[in-house]
C-alpha cells in the first residue's frame, strides 16, 4: 500500500512539474512507468527452518515468479530515479526441497524501494545501469505432513515471517516501439541482508514488461 502512494504521489507530482516547467529551464525531462514480470532463481540463510521428519533441515532454493512496477522521473539526459515495488513466489516444486515439502508450501516475497539509474540513448534503444535501495518481507508457509486439499488440520506445517532490508544492482535496456512506449529488459541480483547476513531472498531476476513515457 505505502508503495502505490509513493508511485502516486510520484505521478502527480512529475505531471504537476512537466507542466509547469521547460527543457529549457529545467533539469525535468519527463517520466515513465509500468509494469514487467519476472523469474529468477533464489536462495539464502533462513534461521527459522522447519526440521523435516527424517531429521533434515528444509531450507528451500529454487525458482521464482513474480510480477513488479516501477515509476522514474527523467531528470537531464542521462538519469533518472523513482520508485518500484514487487512480489515473487517461490512455490515448493520449484525448489530443491519438493521432495520433502508437500504441496501447497511456498515462500513469498514483497518488497519495493527507491530505485536511481544512469542511462543512454542510442537511437531505437536505452541502455541503463542502477540500482535499488529498499525494504520488504518474505512469507513462509512448509508443510511436511498432511495434504492442502482436504479439511483436515496438517499435522506438521510452518509458517515464517521475517522483514529484511535489501540492495539491488541491476543493468538492463529499453527498446523503443514507439516513443510512449518501451519494451523493458532487466537484470538484477538481489541482495537482501538481516543482522549483517544474506538470507533468503537472494540471488538473479530476469524481467520483461512494458514502460509508458511521457
Amino acid at each position: 500500500m505505502r508503495i502505490n502512494l509513493l508511485f502516486l504521489y510520484l505521478l502527480v507530482a512529475s505531471t504537476i512539474w512537466g507542466q509547469t516547467n521547460t527543457a529549457e529551464n529545467s533539469a525535468y525531462q519527463g517520466f515513465s512507468g509500468g509494469m514487467m514480470l519476472h523469474a529468477g532463481y533464489l536462495f539464502g540463510q533462513e534461521k527459522h527452518v522447519p526440521i523435516a521428519p527424517d531429521g533434515r533441515l528444509c531450507s528451500p532454493q529454487g525458482a521464482a515468479l513474480g510480477i513488479g512496477g516501477s515509476i522514474r522521473v527523467h531528470l537531464w539526459k542521462h538519469f533518472r530515479t523513482g520508485f518500484e515495488g514487487m512480489v515473487s513466489t517461490m512455490n515448493s516444486n520449484m525448489t530443491d526441497c519438493r521432495n520433502i515439502l508437500k504441496p501447497g508450501s511456498y515462500i513469498r516475497t514483497g518488497c519495493g524501494g527507491i530505485l536511481a539509474d544512469a542511462y543512454w540513448q542510442m537511437k531505437k534503444a536505452w541502455l541503463f545501469i542502477g540500482g535499488t535501495i529498499g525494504g520488504g518481507s518474505v512469507k513462509g508457509l512448509y508443510i511436511l505432513q498432511g495434504n492442502q486439499n482436504t479439511w483436515t488440520p496438517d499435522e506438521n506445517s510452518t509458517f515464517h515471517k521475517q522483514s529484511f532490508f535489501y540492495i539491488t544492482p541491476y543493468i538492463g535496456c529499453d527498446y523503443c516501439l514507439t516513443n510512449k512506449v518501451h519494451l523493458s529488459f532487466r537484470l538484477d541480483w538481489m541482495l537482501s541482508v538481516l543482522h549483517h547476513e544474506l538470507l533468503l531472498p537472494t540471488g538473479p531476476r530476469f524481467y520483461l514488461g512494458f514502460m509508458f513515457c511521457h
